[in-house]
Formats: structure tokens, sequence, C-alpha cells
């Protein structure tokens, strides 16, 4: 995965950032995966879904950029979730026991009604 690429964008819904990210979150991208994250905190935005309908992949350091996020929207009492993950990210986050801490949503808009 030495090329992998991630793009992210962002839209608002229902009182929440959506983060779209297209590509692939492994040790390369993830910083990319950081600044965004980043930005949309210190806009005091504190209610986040990962939109991940286009991603490909996610490595361990993905997974603990996002967990690093968690703690601090969960310490400015927000809300995260994750929409739209394929079959293989999905069964990363259980692997890797994020699924236990972040609600997992088939789309956009379950994850905005039910957080």
């Amino acid at each position: 995965m030495g090329d992998a690429q991630l793009k992210i964008s962002e839209t608002e819904q229902g009182g929440f950032t959506i983060l779209h990210l297209d590509g692939d979150i492994d040790a390369h991208t993830s910083p990319v995966l950081k600044d965004a994250i980043d930005k949309v905190l210190t806009r005091k935005k504190i209610n986040i879904i990962f939109d991940f309908a286009k991603l490909n992949y996610i490595s361990s350091a993905g997974i603990g950029i996002l967990n690093a996020s968690l703690n601090t929207i969960k310490g400015q009492k927000g809300k995260m979730g994750i929409a739209g993950a394929n079959k293989t990210v999905h069964d990363t986050l259980e692997v890797m026991y994020f699924s236990r801490k972040v609600g997992i949503f088939p789309t956009i808009g379950e994850a905005v009604k039910i957080l």
C-alpha cells in the first residue's frame, strides 16, 4: 500500500460535520486524516460522522488517529460515528475492537438520526 492516497471532503448535516473519506488510510495517509479532524475540532465542531462509503482500507495507524480523536470528542461532550463502511473496513474495525467504542451505521442519515 505504498502509494495509498486519501481524499477528504466535508459537509454538514443535522448538526454533524461529515468527513467523507475516499481512498486508503495507512501509516502514510493517516496524517492527512489527523489534519482534517484537527481542523474540524479547532472550529469547535465536536459532532463528527466519518463517511467510509468510499474508503477501501484502514490500518491500525488510522484507527489510532480515530481513537485519539474519539477521546478528544468525548472529553468535549461531542459525538462520533462511522457510516457506510464496506465489509473489509468494518471487519478491521471489529478486529481492533473500535466498533465497541463507536457506533457504526449503514448510512449517514441513520447515524445522524441515532447519534
